[in-house]
């Protein structure tokens, strides 16, 4: 009798310091991310609370093997446009293809246009930012997990931890919010408020990688999909051929926060479509493309479509501008900005000439 009261005491003592031990990495977590969490928020309205919980949920709080290995801190598998470097990992079947990002913050900022770049994670954005309850339903109405009791898990964990604090508050405040809920937290005076690490930028620690149990090769845009000589506790890591991450290179335009890029060399419309899962045509239509394909560098490429009107009054021509360069610039459409202007498609204005960006021209 007595050795079975003590193997229940071990049992007990052994689950009761388990429990302690996740809530400790749960809490680590959030004390590592949050501010990543409520950066996104403010960029793309996707609730703090929510992204934490998914966080915590798709990494086991930060210990599996995708987050460890490969920095992929929500799940998110290859889809056919990811020409960066994957990850092969068992998951609701063996040896899935899953994202491999260079950092933390890439995976984070790869969640959000997960998100905003699909229509099935559409209705997902007429919801109040701050209703974590609607959201944890709405992601698996959409079929983000397969697990049936996904959007309640997400649930009890942000209430467990009181994540939708997070919700209420700014980038500025995080820090402050942290100190109160955590009195061991340490505050990461690194942290810099940026665009995320190009993958192209590799360190040498991910190089260095390679002495993990796994298996590496190369692969190039547009080969041939190769017979993955997968095995079961292995990682399969494929790089890029001078890839660089899609995320990094959004930016977000002062007029209505308007996502877009900026050419570089080599860019063409076709990738940047792919890359960014919005279709040719209106890609085209965003950026007053309808007839013309010809891209110069530096010049902006919106990613949706742009205002009617700009955020100040009126611009001065300067030498050498274009109707065009002005509605770019300031993220306008360009017919409007004809219209607006009581000018003809194709006419260019002079130095000196005064272009209504709001308003009407008397």
């Amino acid at each position: 009798m007595k050795k079975i009261v003590l193997f229940l005491i071990v049992i007990i003592s052994t689950n009761i310091i388990y429990a302690q031990e996740s809530i400790k990495k749960d809490e680590l977590y959030i004390q590592t991310y949050a501010r990543f969490a409520v950066e996104e928020m403010e960029l793309y309205k996707i609730p703090a609370s929510i992204t934490l919980a998914q966080g915590i949920l798709e990494t086991g709080n930060g210990q599996s093997d995708l987050a460890q290995f490969a920095n992929n801190h929500f799940g998110i598998k290859c889809k056919d446009e990811w020409i960066g470097e994957r990850m092969y990992h068992d998951d609701d079947l063996k040896g899935e293809c899953f994202r491999k990002y260079s950092s933390v913050r890439e995976s984070y900022r790869d969640h959000s246009l997960f998100l905003a770049n699909r229509s099935y994670y559409k209705k997902l954005f007429y919801l109040d930012e701050k209703d974590y309850r609607a959201w944890a339903f709405g992601l698996k109405q959409a079929g983000y997990a397969t697990n049936s009791k996904y959007a309640y898990i997400l649930i009890n964990l942000i209430e467990r931890y009181h994540l939708d604090q997070f919700d209420q508050i700014s980038l500025n405040e995080v820090d402050a919010k942290l100190a109160e809920m955590f009195p061991n937290f340490i505050k990461n005076s690194t942290f810099v408020k940026s665009e995320p690490q190009s993958i192209n930028s590799l360190s040498k620690n991910n190089k260095e990688n390679t002495n993990l149990d796994s298996e590496i090769y190369i692969a190039y845009k547009g080969e041939p999909k190769q017979e993955s000589s997968y095995k079961r506790n292995k990682s399969l890591i494929v790089k890029a051929n001078n890839f660089e991450f899609p995320s990094t290179r959004v930016k977000i335009h002062p007029n209505g926060n308007l996502k877009f890029i900026v050419i570089k060399e080599g860019d063409n419309l076709e990738d940047i479509s792919k890359a960014y899962n919005i279709s040719l045509k209106n890609l085209k239509l965003y950026n007053d493309l309808a007839f013309q394909e010809e891209l110069k560098i530096n010049q902006k490429i919106f990613l949706e479509p742009k205002k009617n009107a700009g955020t100040i009054k009126k611009y001065t021509v300067k030498e050498g501008d274009k109707m065009y360069d002005v509605a770019q610039n300031n993220g306008v459409s360009l017919i409007e900005l004809y219209k607006r202007n009581l000018m003809h498609p194709g006419q260019e204005p002079k130095k000196g000439d005064i272009i209504l960006l709001k308003g009407k021209r008397s």
